[in-house]
C-alpha cells in the first residue's frame, strides 16, 4: 500500500513541475529538490527494516560480521551512486554521470575484493 503512496506522490510532483516548467521555470528546480527529499523520506523506515535485518544475520556466529558489513557499504555506494548520476543526469550532465557511475564501479570492484577472496577461498577449500 505505501509503494501506491510513493508512486502517487511521485506523479503528482511530476505533472506540477512539468506544468510549472511551461508556466514558470524558477520555481520548477526548488519543487523538484523538495519532491526528492519527500520521496525520499517517504522511504526511509523501509531502509530501517533492512538495516535491522542484517543486524539479526551479523548475529548469526556463522557469518562473518565484517563481510555483511562490507555489503551494506556496497550496497549503499550503489545506490548513491545511481542516485547521484541521475540528479546530475538532469541537470543535463551525461558526461560527468557516466565519469560517476564508472567511478562507483571501479569502487564497487575495490571493495568486494575481500569478498572475492573469501569466496574464492571457500571454495577452495571445499574441493
Amino acid at each position: 500500500m505505501e509503494l501506491y503512496k510513493i508512486i502517487g506522490v511521485g506523479l503528482i510532483c511530476a505533472f506540477v513541475i512539468v506544468y510549472l516548467k511551461s508556466t514558470d521555470s524558477n520555481l520548477a528546480m526548488p519543487l523538484t529538490v523538495c519532491s526528492g527529499i519527500i520521496l525520499l523520506s517517504m522511504t526511509a523506515s523501509y531502509l530501517s527494516d533492512f538495516l535491522s535485518i542484517f543486524n539479526s544475520l551479523s548475529s548469526n556466529e556463522y557469518l562473518d560480521g565484517s563481510i555483511l558489513k562490507l555489503t551494506i557499504k556496497i550496497l549503499a555506494i550503489s545506490y548513491l551512486v545511481e542516485f547521484s548520476a541521475s540528479a546530475i543526469e538532469d541537470f543535463g550532465l551525461k558526461s560527468i554521470a557516466d565519469k560517476v557511475v564508472f567511478a562507483g564501479k571501479i569502487l564497487i570492484l575495490t571493495m568486494s575484493a575481500p569478498i572475492i577472496e573469501n569466496l574464492i577461498q571457500t571454495t577452495v577449500s571445499l574441493l
